[in-house]
Parts: structure tokens; sequence; C-alpha cells
């Protein structure tokens, strides 16, 4: 729990309201607020604790049930309400699931916002679970009539129904109803990435003529190129009207600009968080028809074969984004990271200096650099054994050279794949690599022990020869 939280906490529950009647009775309190906000009478004079208590039992009653306390219990609780953050204090305590902040989709869903305001679309912006810091900034910014907000959480719809009621809130893909621009952003937090990118390209029906969009659906579609998923992606890989392709590392997203007319070749990139900024590398653009005949599409592939590399494996084979958790992994929420890396999870962990990379098989959380976690002990040697191989250390130091910060580079990595291997030649590879770093530290300690008494041999050379030192002859008492 979060400190910042404790004493808003520690009143509610003087006043026994815990969890989520507490997160029931901030959601009151915010509805009750725009009420008063709303009414000039109201805001110019205020209101007495006694005419806002019955405002509050006639006007959220229906919406949050009957309030639990009486007029005094919300004189002391009202106020102090207002200290926190209520989608942040929901993301942050997990009293909610099916919710989360997303601030770190604010410059994505800002620059969209921003393209579109002031214009005349109808805007659909879908599955705003996944980045409801933005909602109250989106609402702000368009006409009432103008945008539509699409949720797949039943819990985020809940939500929003209540805090919202005026505004244009659905928890189903509106198929009979045409945008002009349609914004959706996922890593598939809360809803498989399957049945997001399905829903996504059946929804650019939904698009008038020529209307545009801007896609950021989950990276997992493009690392598990199977089903579902492989369909989507070979399907936006072929329209004629997608503009560009760019990774957001590390965002876990792919981002499709869908333009109003075909383009002759299509741009590729990657986009990452460099210091206070995205920042973004692009690669050679090329017609559609060449990424939709690679082997095995990424972006991070095409950026390697630039370069003459191509990641082993194909289609089937597993990629580390599908075995295991990214230290600042956007599909998981910062508390339930936090808590599987506390729990002594299999940790993979990367330290670049620039070409080299030290690779690191452990149980704690390193200070610095960044890791890979995972919920078994097999998948762990797995990739640890991958990426201190000759081949691992070289497609290492090839992406070095395309991310820009280490928390690229450790989000690239997940675009790499493995053989599948049976149950016995997992056991087999754990017991030889454990033999060999046994074996490899041994050898090193042996080394050292060699090489520095070959050094006292020579130094007898050197160093003249002395009799013992009185050290309490050079005390500050002598």
């Amino acid at each position: 729990m979060l400190e910042k939280y404790q004493s808003i906490i520690e009143l509610y529950k003087s006043h026994n309201l815990e969890g989520i009647d507490m997160v029931n009775e901030l959601m009151r309190f915010q509805a009750l607020d725009q009420l008063v906000s709303s009414n000039a009478h109201a805001r110019e004079w205020g209101l007495t604790s006694e005419a806002l208590y019955k405002l509050a039992e006639r006007s959220t009653s229906e919406a949050f049930g009957p309030i639990p306390y009486d007029e005094e219990t919300m004189t002391k609780i009202y106020g102090p309400s207002f200290a926190i953050n209520l989608i942040d204090f929901i993301t942050d305590t997990d009293y909610l699931e099916g919710i989360d902040a997303g601030h770190q989709w604010e410059t994505p869903i800002r620059e969209s916002i921003e393209a579109h305001k002031d214009t005349d679309h109808l805007v659909l912006f879908a599955y705003v679970e996944e980045y409801a810091c933005m909602i109250e900034e989106i609402l702000q910014s368009f006409e009432p009539k103008k945008v539509v907000l699409y949720t797949a959480s039943p819990v985020c719809y809940s939500v929003l129904s209540r805090l919202y009621p005026m505004a244009q809130i659905i928890n189903r893909w509106p198929h009979a109803s045409y945008f002009d621009h349609i914004v959706t952003a996922s890593v598939g937090m809360f809803k498989p990435c399957e049945d997001i990118v399905e829903e996504v390209a059946n929804g650019l029906n939904n698009l008038v003529q020529y209307g545009t969009a801007r896609l950021f659906v989950p990276s997992t579609m493009a690392q598990a190129q199977v089903g579902l998923n492989k369909m989507a992606l070979q399907f936006f890989l072929t329209q004629k009207r997608i503009e560009k392709i760019c990774e957001w590392a590390p965002l876990g997203a792919y981002e499709i600009i869908y333009g109003p007319a075909d383009v002759k070749k299509m741009n590729i990139g990657v986009r990452e968080f460099d210091g206070n900024e995205w920042k973004e590398t692009a690669f050679i653009k090329l017609p559609h028809g060449v990424f939709g005949d690679m082997t095995v599409f990424t972006v991070l592939n095409y950026a390697l074969s630039l370069r003459s590399i191509l990641l082993p494996g194909g289609q089937m084979d597993p990629t580390l984004g599908q075995d295991g958790i990214y230290s600042l992994d956007s599909r998981v929420p910062v508390t339930t990271r936090t808590s599987f890396a506390a729990e002594g999870a299999y940790m993979v962990a990367f330290k670049q200096d620039g070409e080299d990379v030290e690779v690191v098989l452990t149980t704690q959380a390193p200070d610095q650099g960044v890791y890979w976690m995972f919920p078994d002990q097999e998948l762990a040697y797995l990739w640890y054994t991958y990426f201190t191989s000759t081949i691992g250390k070289t497609i290492m130091a090839h992406i070095t050279h395309i991310a820009r910060t280490e928390e690229g580079f450790g989000y690239f990595l997940g675009n790499c794949r493995r053989s599948i291997l049976n149950v016995n030649d997992e056991a087999a590879l754990i017991e030889s690599v454990t033999k060999g770093q046994v074996a490899y530290a041994e050898a090193i300690t042996k080394a050292q022990e060699s090489w520095q008494h070959t050094i006292d041999t020579v130094a007898t050379k050197v160093v003249p020869l002395v009799e013992s030192i009185d050290l309490e002859a050079y005390t500050d008492n002598n």
C-alpha cells in the first residue's frame, strides 16, 4: 500500500468504510462534486453540510446506493477525499480490478486529442479501461455528441457510467455506428490479444469513406503469430491505407496509422521513451507486400534485416515476451510486477555497457539494468542459456545499435524466439548449465590464485625487502 494513501484509508476505516466500500464513497463524492460545480448558486455561495448531505441522498442513492453514514461523518470525510486522485487510487490499491490509470498512455492519447478536438469529427476512443487517467481530458476536449468512449471491462463501464452519466459510454463495440476517426489503445491488460485484434480489424468497417484511425494493438499480436493474431497481422500488413507501423517501447504496443487513402509505401519504425519524451527511429519504408512476405514479421526483425541479421525461429516458436514478464511490462499492473519480483521469481537480468551486455540468472531484482521474470525455473534457464550463447550475444549486440535506451533494449529482447524442449531436455539443460556455472567459477578462482601467485613471485624482484613495520610507532601518540 502506498504511504500517500495511508491517512485517507485510516480516516475511512475509522468510520467502518474499507476496500470497495471506500471506493464507492469516493466515487459518490466525485459525482456529487460535479453536481455542485454545475450549479451557479452553489458555486458562488457554497452549501451547508446539511444541504450537501440532503443533495447526496437525493441525487446519488440510485447510482451508489443509500448513504451508510450520517451527516456528521460525511462532514469529516468529504473534504479530505479530494486530496487524492480517484483513478490513481483505484489503480494503486487494487481495490477494483478492470481499470487502470495508464499514465504511460498520456502522450499518444493526448496527441490524438490535439489532432481532432477542434474538428467536427465524431471520434471513438476504445479500451479506455487501460488509460482511465485521460478520460477526464477527453471529455473536456470534445463536445458530448462528438466523442464516444468504449470499454471492454465491465468494472470500468460500471465506474464510468456512474461518474459521467451524460457522456456516451458503451461496453460493446459500436458495429452499427460510423466514425470519422477511431483511436484504440491496449496492451491486453484486461482482454486477450486475439479478441482485441479481431475486434479492431473488424472495427475499420465502422469508419466513414475517408475516415482515419490510430490503432495501438498489443505487441503480442506480432510475438504470438498464431490463430487470430496471425490473421490480424497479415490483414494489417496488406491494407493499402496503412501509412505506418511503429512499435512503442517499452509501452508494448504496435501503432498502426490508417489513412484516408491508399499509399504506395509504408513507414516503419520504433518509438522509445528517452528522457522525458518519446523519440522515434524510422527505418526504410517499403511497399506493403514486402512486409507481408516476411516469414516472421516484427518491427525488430525488419530492423535487424537491414543489418543483415534475422532472428532465429519461426512463427510457432515461443518468444521471450510470451514466456516472461518484463520489469517494465505494461500488460501487468505495477503492484503485481512488484509483488511477483518480491516473492522470489526467477529472473534473467541484463546490464548494458555499449555493445557488451552482462547476463545474470538470479532470484533478486537487480538495482541496475533491466530484467525479465519467469514463473518457473525451466524458462529462466532456457533464456539464460539463449542470451549467454555466442548467437545470443551477437543478437544482443545488434539490438544495442537499434535501441536508444536500456529500457528499450530490454523490451526488444521480448521478440526473440526459442525452440520448444520436452521435460527431459529441460532438466538436462538445467543440469548442464548448473555444472557449467560451478566449473566456470572454480576455473576463475584457480586462475585468479595462479595469477596472484605469479605476480607475487615476480614482485620479489621489484619490491625491496623490508623488516616488519611496527604500526604503533606511527600512531598520533608517538
